[in-house]
């Protein structure tokens, strides 16, 4: 039975008034690559709320990577 490990990256969505509306997705993008030549597979993005700013305010994204334990 294959075992596998799991590694979870934090994307903070910037705010201000340098910032575009793509820069967070491309930050995901940028990531996801990088990992992806380091052996890990993508298996999930999650956008979990803000606290702070209600249920449909976003505080960034959790990508979630994994691959065949050794």
């Amino acid at each position: 039975m294959k075992k596998y490990e799991y590694k979870f990256v934090e994307v903070t969505v910037k705010s201000g008034l340098k910032t575009t509306g793509g820069d967070a997705f491309d930050e995901c993008k940028k990531i996801i690559l990088q990992e992806a030549e380091n052996g890990w597979r993508l298996n999930q993005v999650v956008a979990p709320f803000n606290e702070k700013m209600g249920m449909y305010a976003a505080a960034g994204y959790q990508i979630i990577f994994e691959r065949v334990a050794e």
